[in-house]
């Protein structure tokens, strides 16, 4: 008896193409998966046994907070120290392991060299010295000549403790100081390395220093005393260098990097440096965090033609007629930014009024809460200095002391017919537009800019608040050439996300392509 059409194997069905590609793609494709995933792929047959060896991205890392319980069990309990972080050494010795012995069998270099190393612990103890030295040698002597990333990360958690605590700050710094894992020289003369981020750990520079090829450092909480020499020392070592960030560094006191064509440069949180003195000639991204910085602090040599600046203050003194005067002076050696992403909390009304003119900015993104009348106010003076803007993003983040966003009087309403469904749905349907009316205030200023070159509007977290609404008010109103809009809504119900919906739409002047999440 014949089979049905159906159940005929055709030859494309019986060939299994993916394992007829060749190590290396196949390696490269499981590379975009987590290094635990790729390995598991040895699972699917025998062509597949050895295809981790031409994997090219080793990548393992702790979450924050892991190890934090663990230090009793580990060290105060247990009859023999060990590390608390036997699972990330293990994984990553087996991986490193397996490439080695399938070099052996082969005694052939590997068709595909490790291009990617990275691992992060929770927290690094002395315990795992000889593991990452073991693992260090071995990726550094069988780089080869291919290009190298190394992303070495001693411990997670924030880089700046003055967002949480500010007393304990001082305090913690200096308790960390002192430990610290130390690098072996020998990465400091890898000519494969292309990226080197390094996080809370001692660098031991020698006097020579071979990385012609880096293009990308990233330093974060560098620690021992002499840290800030040796980032500096490290710093004029690197002759192709394009991107720098730096990050938390508390002995960095003064930079200067004239030898260099920076395109990319981040300063975070490293509150007791003094000066900066950068050749800006090609810099085209600038990112800066930390306090209201003085005049002195940045020096950007050259004719910077900056297209993105991000600026976050970590602290701020309020009313501060010194703060008010460095906030502008800052502002204005970026004034030629394209893109300006600014996070204002903490930011008062004062701060917001002396924004200087920005002629050339495209796209201006403000993070932060909106608290008062004179916070729109101040969003409004920023709008009339920037008269050629077209793209606006407001990112409205919650303001812990302000009440919920529904009315009181609605909440109280819905919990009275919490029993009664039908009743709850019939009075949700019956909510009028009343109750959310804000003040007109589209004729208050002139904007040039939101009358004849904004073309996109974003909201983030927009909610039933006052300030919220007028401002959005404030914006559509004016609007006259908006082709694209978009406004994410807050947590809140749904019948009353659908009136705010309405209300925003009532405000459009122009007929812009609309999308509400």
């Amino acid at each position: 008896m014949a089979s049905p059409p159906w159940k005929k194997s055709s030859p494309s069905r019986r060939t299994d193409r993916i394992s007829d590609l060749p190590d290396n793609v196949l390696g490269h494709v499981l590379s975009f998966l987590p290094t635990k995933e790729a390995g598991r792929a040895a699972m699917l047959g025998r062509r597949w046994r050895d295809i981790f060896c031409s994997v090219h991205t080793i990548s393992f890392e702790e979450v924050e907070g892991e190890r934090k319980d663990d230090l009793y069990t580990y060290f105060w309990e247990a009859a023999d120290r060990r590390s608390c972080s036997g699972i990330l050494l293990d994984c990553i010795s087996s991986a490193l392991l397996r490439r080695r012995n399938r070099c052996a069998s082969t005694t052939s270099v590997l068709p595909v060299p490790l291009r990617s190393f990275r691992f992060a612990f929770d927290s690094c103890s002395g315990w795992d010295k000889v593991a990452v030295d073991q693992w260090l040698f071995d990726v550094l002597c069988r780089s080869g000549n291919e290009e190298l990333h190394l992303d070495l990360r001693f411990h997670i958690g924030p880089i700046c403790k003055r967002r949480k605590d500010e007393d304990n700050d001082e305090k913690e710094t200096k308790d960390n100081e002192g430990w610290g894992y130390v690098l072996p020289t020998a990465l400091f003369s890898c000519t494969a390395i292309r990226t080197l981020c390094l996080s809370h750990c001692k660098l031991n520079v020698p006097e020579t220093v071979d990385l012609p090829f880096l293009e990308a450092l990233h330093l974060t909480g560098i620690r021992g005393d002499d840290s800030g020499y040796m980032i500096q020392r490290l710093v004029w070592s690197c002759s192709r260098l394009v991107d720098l960030t730096l990050e938390a560094n508390s002995r960095l006191k003064r930079l200067t990097v004239l030898d260099k064509r920076l395109r990319r440069f981040a300063l975070r949180c490293c509150h007791n440096i003094a000066k900066v003195i950068i050749d800006a000639s090609e810099l085209r991204s600038l990112e800066y965090s930390g306090s209201v910085p003085e005049e002195s602090l940045l020096s950007l040599s050259g004719s910077p033609g900056l297209a993105s600046c991000t600026i976050r203050f970590c602290r701020v003194r309020p009313n501060n007629e010194l703060e008010f005067v460095g906030f502008r002076r800052f502002l204005e050696k970026v004034s030629d930014s394209k893109h300006l992403h600014l996070h204002h909390r903490g930011l008062d009304s004062g701060f917001l009024a002396v924004f200087p003119t920005f002629s050339n900015l495209k796209r201006l993104e403000l993070q932060g809460p909106v608290q008062s009348s004179d916070s729109v106010n101040g969003i409004r003076r920023m709008l009339e200095h920037t008269p050629n803007l077209e793209v606006l993003s407001l990112y409205m983040d919650t303001n812990p002391q302000k009440q919920k966003a529904e009315p009181i009087t609605y909440r109280r309403r819905l919990e009275e017919l919490d029993d009664d469904d039908e009743e709850e749905e019939e009075y949700e349907r019956s909510i009028v537009v009343d109750n959310l009316l804000v003040p007109d205030e589209s004729g208050l200023s002139s904007m040039p800019c939101l009358r004849h070159s904004v073309k996109e509007i974003n909201m983030v977290n927009y909610q039933y608040d006052v300030q919220h609404r007028t401002l959005a008010s404030l914006v559509f109103r004016n609007a006259l050439v908006l082709e694209r809009m978009c406004v994410v809504l807050g947590k809140g119900q749904f019948a009353l996300q659908v009136e705010l919906k309405k209300e925003i739409e009532s405000w459009l002047v122009a007929k812009p392509e609309k999308s509400f999440m």
